[in-house]
């Protein structure tokens, strides 16, 4: 991390993102190891309970609100995974950044009555008065992992960012 350069020093723009505002820290000792986890967040979101685990190809329904009712809900991006499985020597001991996968499924919120997107699609979610209700549908028919992804803006003219994330894994 010390001695991380542009454009791999994703933990030093990590700390420095101006949307975190809390930070969590993980240690775990076995023996001799040390382990340590940093969770950088910003708390913008309030998300309801939902199931952490469904079948292949469920629907699962996430609702909650924004702490901020001026806030908006970009959009909600849904990233799949397979399940993990044991990676060889040679890929543990090459230094990398943490990343979200590559395929992924953009949802939006629904367009007002009467309109539609530029593609003739009517969105995906609702969101109202600080309120969302945001059906996740888990395309695959294999066991995953889905990390679906908030993103809202403070304002209007604002560039969406990240604003919370959950994982929902998927099995028969």
């Amino acid at each position: 991390m010390f001695g991380e350069v542009p454009p791999d020093d994703g933990h030093r723009r990590t700390i420095l993102n101006p949307y975190h505002s809390h930070v969590g820290f993980g240690l775990a000792f076995r023996g001799h190891s040390l382990r340590l986890d940093e969770l950088y967040l910003g708390r913008y979101l309030h998300i309801d309970p939902f199931p952490i685990r469904a079948k292949p190809k469920a629907t699962v329904v996430l609702t909650g609100k924004l702490l901020n009712s001026t806030h908006f809900l970009h959009e909600v991006d849904v990233f799949y995974e397979p399940l993990p499985a044991p990676p060889d020597l040679s890929w543990l001991r090459t230094p990398r950044s943490l990343s979200l996968p590559d395929q992924y499924v953009i949802l939006r919120p629904k367009a007002p009555a009467g309109t539609t997107y530029v593609d003739g699609k009517l969105g995906d979610y609702d969101w109202s008065g600080g309120k969302f209700r945001v059906p996740v549908k888990l395309l695959k028919d294999e066991p995953g992992i889905y990390t679906v992804l908030f993103w809202i803006r403070r304002v209007p003219s604002d560039k969406g960012f990240p604003a919370a994330q959950v994982c929902i894994v998927s099995q028969p």
